[in-house]
C-alpha cells in the first residue's frame, strides 16, 4: 500500500515541519510513497473517521485525532520526537539540534532564544513565520525550508558520526597523531592529520571534536596547512620562521638571515610556500583552493618535527 496524504491540523510551524521532514526522507521503508505524499490542512477528522483507520486507507495522521502521532496526548513530547520513536531513528545524533529546536520551539515559544530584533526575524522560528504568511501553498513552504533542515542534517552527521569514524580510521593506520607539549608555560593539545576532508580540522578543533589548539593537515597533493583555535591566540611566529627557512633549504635557496622577516606575518616574496595569516592565526600552504601556489617541499614527519620544536621555543623579548 502506498501512503498517499499527510494530514495536519493548522498551518505549518517548525515541529510540524520537522515531522514531516523525517517522515519524507527516513520513513518511505516503512510508508512507501510517504515522501511523495500530499499535505493536507483539516482541524477535524470527519465523522466515523479516526487516525487508524485512514492509516489503512494510506493517509498519515499528525497532531490530530489523538493518535499515535498526536502529541497533545503524549505529554512532555513533541510530534518530531514521536515520528523519530515510530521510525526507530530517535538515537540519530545528527538529528538531536534538531529536536531540541523544535521542542524549545513548540513547548516554550522561543525557538529563537535571542531577544536581539534582527536575531529574532532571521532566525528559523521568525523566517518560517514570514514564509507562512507570504506563501499560500502548504507544499511551497516545505521546498523553501525542507533544503535548509538537510543542510543542517548533512553537517550534523559529517561532525556526530563521519568525521569522528574518519579519524579513527586515520589514526589506525598511522596518518593521525595526538600529543601534548607546553606553550608559554600552558599545555597545549595538537594533532597532525593526513586527510583530503576539508570539514576535518574544523571538527579537530570543535568542541564536539577533539577540542584541538592546533591542527596539521596534510593532503594528498602534498599542501600542508596549519590552524589553531583563535581564542587560545598562540604564538606561531617561531613556527613561521622555521618552516620558511626550512623551506628555502629545502628548495636549493638562499637563506634570510633575519629573524624579524621570516616571523614577518603575511607573505614573503622569497619563500612564498607558506603564508602567515594573522587573521585566522593559521599557517597556510595554500589553503583550502591553492591558486598559484606550489606544495610544500618539506615532508610531514620534518614539519611535524618542527612544529613540535617551534611551539614550545620561547619568542625572545622585543621580538
Amino acid at each position: 500500500m502506498d501512503y498517499t496524504k499527510i494530514i495536519i491540523p493548522s498551518s505549518l510551524h517548525p515541529d510540524t515541519i520537522l515531522a514531516i521532514f523525517l517522515l519524507r526522507k527516513f520513513g518511505v521503508g516503512k510508508y512507501p510513497g510517504i515522501d511523495k505524499a500530499e499535505v493536507e490542512i483539516r482541524q477535524v477528522l470527519a465523522e466515523n473517521e479516526t487516525s487508524v483507520s485512514l492509516k489503512e486507507k494510506g493517509v498519515i495522521v499528525l497532531d490530530l485525532g489523538g493518535g499515535e502521532f498526536d502529541h497533545h496526548s503524549q505529554k512532555g513530547k513533541i510530534l518530531s520526537e514521536l515520528v523519530t520513536e515510530d521510525l526507530q531513528i530517535a538515537q540519530d545524533p545528527a538529528l538531536a539540534k534538531l529536536l531540541a529546536y523544535a521542542k524549545r520551539d513548540d513547548q516554550y515559544g522561543i525557538g529563537t532564544i535571542s531577544t536581539d530584533q534582527l536575531d529574532r526575524a532571521l532566525g528559523l522560528s521568525g523566517l518560517i513565520s514570514s514564509i507562512s504568511k507570504t506563501v499560500q501553498n502548504t507544499e511551497k513552504i516545505l521546498q523553501i525550508i525542507f533544503p535548509v533542515l538537510e543542510a543542517h542534517y548533512t553537517e550534523e552527521r559529517k561532525r556526530t558520526i563521519e568525521l569522528p569514524l574518519e579519524f579513527e580510521k586515520r589514526l589506525q593506520e598511522g596518518k593521525a597523531q595526538i600529543i601534548e607539549l607546553k606553550h608559554k608555560g600552558k599545555k597545549l593539545k595538537v594533532v597532525f592529520l593526513e586527510s583530503d576532508n576539508i570539514s576535518m580540522a574544523g571538527w579537530i578543533k570543535s568542541s564536539v571534536g577533539l577540542k584541538a589548539d592546533v591542527v596539521g593537515i596534510a593532503m594528498s597533493s602534498g599542501y600542508v596547512n596549519i590552524l589553531t583555535k583563535q581564542q587560545k591566540m598562540i604564538d606561531l611566529r617561531w613556527l613561521a620562521a622555521y618552516l620558511r627557512s626550512e623551506e628555502l633549504g629545502m628548495r636549493g635557496k638562499s637563506q634570510i638571515n633575519s629573524i624579524q622577516i621570516l616571523m614577518k606575518p603575511g607573505k614573503i616574496e622569497e619563500v612564498q610556500e607558506w603564508y602567515y595569516d594573522r587573521a585566522t592565526n593559521s599557517l597556510l600552504n595554500g589553503g583550502i583552493n591553492p591558486k598559484g601556489i606550489l606544495p610544500t617541499a618539506i615532508p610531514f614527519e620534518k614539519i611535524k618535527a618542527i612544529a613540535k620544536e617551534a611551539l614550545s621555543k620561547d619568542i625572545p623579548r622585543n621580538s
